[in-house]
């Protein structure tokens, strides 16, 4: 079995549980938690062979793979609560979301215009990047469980429930399971934004600013035909499929 973390859906979560299920007696001794922070270092974060999936693991048509995806638009209301306001990390922008949504969508598309040279990208740009460009969804998604993940508990407590029966069916011992949902559903993350005070104000800001939702239309709007997301949100024109060729009568 293997997982993909994508960062701001997630990912601290999935590397936990996948360290797990890697050594499940080192983590019970530990006694570790599903929710502590990347700033507990555990042995499994520096294994080459738990951070890259073996050849033979990906050729393997048998093997399990599950990754949390979260709505494109929530997942920025979530980056710029954390990244921008929290750790004042979104260059000189502070809370300004129009210049963070701006340097977002720059940066991102000096990586796309420029895949060639090969730049390395910054700590923005994984952070911001399209959930399509994460875990070599290009080439493989069909293989892939996708664990939908909302900002309320209900929604939460689906995708949970959902990664149980994969673990389930992949033999994983009721106590690691119990485990496992019982943590991922009842704790946060020390980065967790979505009972923060100010994501009511970010969010009415993506609803409402025209420049802000241009920008995120432009970055995720291939997000929202790739994947089962409600279009709803978004603006009139990307709800239609503009974006087809129309075919000849």
């Amino acid at each position: 079995m293997m997982s993909c973390g994508i960062r701001k859906s997630m990912s601290q979560l999935t590397i936990n549980t996948m360290c797990l299920l890697n050594d499940e007696e080192s983590f019970m001794e530990g006694n570790h938690s599903l929710n502590e922070t990347w700033l507990t270092k555990r042995s499994c974060y520096n294994s080459p062979e738990f951070r890259k999936p073996t050849l033979e693991l990906l050729e393997d048509t048998e093997t399990v793979r599950f990754a949390f995806i979260r709505d494109p638009i929530e997942r920025f209301v979530s980056l710029y609560l954390d990244k921008c306001l929290k750790e004042d990390n979104c260059w000189s922008c502070k809370s300004d979301m129009r210049c963070a949504v701006r340097e977002i969508y720059n940066g991102l598309k000096t990586l796309q215009n420029h895949r060639d040279w090969k730049p390395i990208p910054t700590y923005m740009d994984l952070h911001s990047a399209p959930l399509s460009w994460n875990c070599n969804f290009d080439k493989d998604l069909a293989k892939w469980s996708l664990l939908m993940m909302g900002s309320d508990a209900e929604e939460r407590k689906s995708s949970i429930l959902q990664l149980g029966n994969i673990l389930k069916r992949q033999g994983v011992s009721n106590e690691v399971l119990e485990k496992v949902q019982k943590e991922s559903m009842a704790g946060e993350t020390a980065h967790s934004t979505h009972k923060s005070s100010r994501r009511l104000d970010a969010e009415r800001q993506v609803r409402e600013d025209p420049v802000v939702r241009d920008y995120l239309h432009k970055i995720y709007f291939f997000d929202y035909l790739v994947f089962p997301f409600n279009r709803a949100p978004l603006d009139a024109k990307y709800q239609t499929d503009f974006w087809k060729i129309p075919q000849k009568q």
